[in-house]
């Protein structure tokens, strides 16, 4: 009897829900259109549905009465058994899905992050003595209240141990799936023991709605093995999910956790330090378009459960409804996180508030710390000089949006297609106005910020909007009240189509690559900039101009060498070579560069004698490195790649005596050669030397080349003076170079003069700047350290090469492994047990060793990030942003890193 009347009432609720929705629309649309014929409907729809809520309710009322009856009736213990129905009836019944629970004011709980969430409180947050005109829920709640105790009072009298309620402990559950290699074996146990207390405590019935919110062809709900909460409770307890429990259980059955219509992918959980939010990271390169919607849904059921379980005072008083409102009033009220225009965003110490890289780390750190129903996949890009900001939006998918909903009279219903849509176009447009507002509050010098929004879904790509929202009308929007979107979106003229409250595809007028967001001339060659630094940043990046940043010493050959093959005639053509050589020369011939003159008259005699092909790319690497010691470097290369150091030597060496001879490169006059492999080494090079009153010149690659190849070649065939002179010489061209120093640290250690190589190891490591040259010096350190005995020290040394290079690991293991095993026994062996952070420091310190990076190295390191990303000199910028994450991987500083444009196409 039970289960026909939870199908009746599915069948009529339904029925009523959907006349309802008619009755809307068709009371719209006859205002819209002026229509008669629609009035008539919603007239005729509204009469329905209000004929099946009073014929429901008359069904309801006729069966508590007839319950009342009974249980007058009964003896004591057939009463005690009919009040366990009692609850499973009301929670099924409209009246009480929307009947709210007594507790007072909700408040957001510490560390939760929500407190600057301006969402409505559900109706079972409120206080129990708020009039009746202030709440939005049908049932009374005294009469909520009444079957509650009275259902309590009637077991009682039963001898009957009242069924008592357990609550998702959310520490427990999320630490469990951070930790666990299997998060989602984790949800599925999670999910089936709440699916199996469901039917012991409120029947098989209770435990079938579940059931039927799996998706079509999903597998069955698993057993359960382990409670909610990962504590072990009593046999004889009967713990009855909390209406949070059968809020999440349900949330996950219908994000399509027991799919079988895609194979999940290989994943694990992760809590982000900035927001506490949890993500899912997937572990598979590829991933069909379903299997992304699907855990997009997933993730976002991990984090209703943690608004639904942080955000409440009271967790005993919360019902399912309430889980619910919470969920949709977060995505209707993201747009209160934002305090408004006048409260910027904080600036850290050292930073030039409207300076680049203090307004993107300002957007990246606001954006990191939304609290959001959803993941936030977006790109950025800033122009501060020009006052734009762009943002490019991935769209949450429809799908993605919950498959039940809380509707006020009905309770919790499924959602449909048309309800997930516009719920996904107004959260579009309320994330469009949240990021307008972060990027206005991260600098006052921003007057522009675009927003576009797009949908990449298996089969195409799709704009949905692009908003240009200025400061001026920004600035009168009340972001705690943004309801009717229309009107709040209205003054900024957006590209985007509305109908019927649905984003339709648009055509997509912008795009990040614009000039107004990323100007190509932050990506000029830095050797052929003529730009000029503001002293404050002249003096941080230690150059007068931008040019005193290079690098390349062929940077003027490349840019030659692009024009020279896009305009070569196609050897086809009549008199092609001819006109190939003509224009060679006239694009080179007469260069103030003498590099360049001789790179294009080398270039054309092997167009007149056929040596060089007839491919524009063949043509440009001749034309930039085509010269006899480039051409020497690379056969030798391939000789030491064969073992052949003879070889090698043979084959540097006419080319590399005759330029040593003439001093070709050679410190005086005014000048020094110098040679840099990354743009931090020159930009901390500039630093180090900023008195230096010498100009500094840039030896070839290959020169630098040639000299290491001919000390590994030396040192390969035991001639360890000739190493050793190579690699001085390598040293003195390239001080921070971490090849040219373990080179020499190679080659004096050769040489037996190990103290002079532990000294320059240790000035190499007071200096070193990047994670890789760490961790090398940290490795060499440690054998020169074990080599001394000084056990401690070498094994702190191991651990810190570790850390910093986590690839060398396994060399590292296998060394002290062997070392340990040699030394069992000893006095003094090494320890296999890890020494704290703390222990690492102080043991390298007692002996000598820096611990690399200094501070010294690291402030000033900061320092030339924030300059070269303010000065916008983007190929060094990148570097030493790339170098920083490469530190420290922190979401903030990927972000930064993601909203410098690559090169754009010419």
């Amino acid at each position: 009897m039970t289960h026909d009347r939870f199908s009746s009432r599915h069948i009529l609720l339904p029925g009523a829900g959907a006349l309802a929705l008619v009755a809307a629309l068709g009371c719209y649309q006859s205002v819209a259109l002026d229509s008669v014929g629609w009035a008539l409907t919603a007239g005729v729809a509204a009469l329905g549905a209000s004929t099946i809520l009073a014929f429901t309710r008359s069904a309801a009322q006729d069966r508590q009465a007839r319950s009342g009856q009974a249980q007058a009736a009964t003896p004591p213990h057939a009463a005690a058994q009919g009040a366990h129905a009692a609850p499973g009836e009301k929670d099924g019944a409209p009246d009480a899905a929307a009947a709210p629970s007594h507790q007072g004011p909700a408040q957001p709980q510490p560390g939760a992050a929500t407190a600057e969430l301006a969402v409505t409180a559900p109706a079972g947050a409120r206080p129990a003595h708020a009039p009746a005109a202030e709440r939005d829920d049908v049932a009374a709640p005294a009469e909520a209240a009444q079957a509650e105790e009275a259902s309590t009072t009637d077991a009682a009298a039963g001898n009957e141990p009242a069924i008592a309620r357990s609550q998702l402990d959310y520490d427990a559950v999320s630490e469990r799936i951070v930790q666990s290699p299997d998060p989602l074996a984790e949800l599925k146990l999670l999910v089936g023991d709440i699916r199996t207390r469901m039917a012991q405590t409120d029947g098989e019935d209770a435990a079938r709605e579940l059931d039927a919110a799996r998706l079509p062809g999903d597998a069955p709900l698993v057993p359960a093995t382990r409670d909610s909460g990962g504590a072990a409770t009593p046999d004889a307890a009967i713990l009855s999910p909390s209406p949070v429990e059968r809020f999440v259980a349900r949330m996950l059955v219908e994000a399509g956790l027991f799919s079988t219509d895609t194979e999940l992918p290989r994943m694990s959980v992760v809590r982000s330090p900035h927001s506490q939010m949890l993500f899912v990271r997937v572990e598979q390169r590829e991933l069909s378009y379903l299997a992304r919607l699907r855990v997009l849904k997933i993730e976002a059921a991990l984090n209703a459960m943690r608004y639904a379980c942080t955000y409440f005072d009271d967790p005993h008083d919360v019902t399912e409804a309430d889980c619910y409102k919470l969920t949709q009033g977060l995505a209707t009220s993201v747009c209160a996180q934002s305090p408004g225009l006048d409260v910027p965003l904080e600036s850290e110490e050292g930073e030039d508030p409207d300076g680049e890289w203090a307004v993107r780390r300002k957007i990246a750190a606001a954006i990191e710390d939304m609290q959001l129903p959803y993941r936030l996949e977006q790109h950025f890009r800033v122009n501060v000089a020009d006052g734009n900001v762009g943002f490019h939006v991935d769209l949450t998918p429809e799908r993605v949006f919950p498959s039940s909903v809380f509707v006020a009279g009905l309770g919790v219903v499924q959602s449909s297609r048309e309800m997930r849509r516009k719920a996904a176009s107004a959260y579009a447009q309320r994330v469009a106005i949240l990021l307008a507002a972060t990027a206005f509050r991260a600098s006052r010098k921003i007057r522009h910020a675009w927003v576009i929004g797009t949908v990449d879904d298996a089969h195409a790509h799709r704009c949905y909007l692009c908003v240009d929202f200025d400061r001026w009308r920004f600035g009168r929007l009340d972001l705690n009240h943004v309801d009717d979107l229309p009107r709040t979106m209205r003054p900024f003229v957006p590209n985007m189509r509305v109908e019927n409250d649905i984003l339709r595809p648009v055509e997509q007028t912008v795009d990040l690559s614009d000039p107004r967001f990323s100007p190509t001339w932050r990506h000029m060659p830095v050797g052929l900039s003529s730009r000029r630094l503001p002293k404050r940043l002249a003096r941080a990046l230690g150059a007068p101009s931008v040019s005193g940043l290079a690098i390349e010493e062929a940077d003027k050959r490349s840019l030659i060498a692009g024009d020279i093959m896009l305009n070569l005639c196609p050897p086809e053509e009549r008199d092609a070579t001819q006109r190939n050589v003509r224009m060679v020369m006239e694009l080179a011939g007469n260069d103030p560069d003498p590099t360049v003159r001789s790179a294009a008259e080398r270039l054309v005699r092997g167009m007149i004698d056929g040596t060089v092909g007839t491919d524009p790319t063949d043509i440009g690497e001749e034309f930039v490195r085509g010269d006899a010691l480039d051409r020497a470097c690379e056969r030798a290369k391939d000789c030491l790649t064969r073992h052949d150091a003879a070889g090698a030597k043979d084959v540097l060496e006419p080319v590399v005596s005759p330029v040593d001879a003439a001093g070709l490169f050679s410190d005086g006059g005014g000048v020094v050669w110098r040679y840099f492999a990354s743009y931090v080494d020159r930009t901390l090079y500039n630093r180090q030397h900023a008195d230096d009153g010498r100009a500094l010149l840039l030896v070839p690659d290959a020169y630098f080349a040639a000299h290491f190849y001919l000390s590994v070649a030396s040192l390969a065939l035991r001639q360890t003076h000739a190493a050793l002179a190579h690699a001085r010489r390598l040293r003195q061209m390239a001080p921070l170079d971490k090849h040219a120093n373990l080179q020499l640290v190679r080659c004096l250690e050769e040489a037996g003069r190990t103290d002079e190589a532990m000294a320059t190891l240790t000035e190499f490591l007071r200096g070193a700047h990047d994670p890789e040259a760490i961790g090398l010096g940290y490795y060499r350190m440690a054998s020169f350290q074990m080599a001394r005995g000084n056990t401690l020290a070498a094994q702190a040394c191991y651990q810190s090469a570790m850390s910093f290079m986590p690839s060398i690991t396994p060399v590292v293991v296998m060394e002290v492994t062997g070392i340990a095993a040699q030394s069992q026994g000893e006095r003094g062996g090494l320890a296999l047990s890890p020494m704290s952070q703390q222990e690492v420091e102080a043991t390298l310190g007692y002996h000598g060793v820096p611990v690399a990076p200094t501070d010294e190295v690291s402030k000033t390191f900061l320092e030339c990030t924030r300059a070269s990303m303010d000065a916008e000199v983007y190929p060094v910028a990148r570097n030493f942003v790339s170098v920083l994450a490469a530190f420290d991987p922190d979401d903030v500083i990927l972000q930064v890193l993601d909203s410098m444009e690559g090169v754009p196409d010419q």
